[in-house]
């Protein structure tokens, strides 16, 4: 009975090793332990709302995307939205979100550049990690003068 008694003792007690920090680590210098998936996730909220044509020059477009933090803490984020036509950029909106261990935060804005013919790249960016998503819009033609 003590032999039983010191069995169940002793595997709770490597029960509770193996949920502390120290416990994954020797878990996992016995390939018995893998630290879980950190990454994030950044993508626009609705793609198929997106517009793919501004109705004129000065049109705001309205940029909805979301962050999602798979990571087992909360994590803050610099976003920026930059706005490119013909090889020149300019950056429309910053800011900051933190999102929480596991979840997602979904940012809304509204920006414009005046667009006359041609396209539009709309880039949402990440600073940290690195990574942007973007869509483009065709901008309205220009307007012929009368004869």
């Amino acid at each position: 009975m003590k032999n039983l008694i010191a069995l169940i003792v002793l595997v709770l007690l490597c029960v509770g090793l193996a949920q502390t920090s120290p416990g994954h680590v020797l878990l996992g210098d016995v390939g018995l332990y893998e630290q879980p998936a950190s990454y994030t996730e950044l993508a626009f909220t609705a793609p198929a709302d997106l517009p793919t044509s501004l109705p004129t020059p000065n049109s705001p477009i309205n940029v909805s995307f979301d962050i999602h933090n798979v990571s087992g803490t909360a994590r803050a984020y610099q976003w920026s939205v930059v706005l490119t036509r013909n090889g020149q950029s300019h950056v429309k909106a910053t800011g900051a979100v933190t999102a929480p261990a596991q979840g997602r935060v979904t940012v809304t804005k509204s920006v414009a550049m005046t667009c006359v013919a041609g396209r539009l790249q709309v880039q949402v960016r990440l600073a940290s990690p690195a990574q942007s998503t973007d869509f483009w819009v065709t901008c309205p033609p220009a307007k012929q003068g009368a004869k």
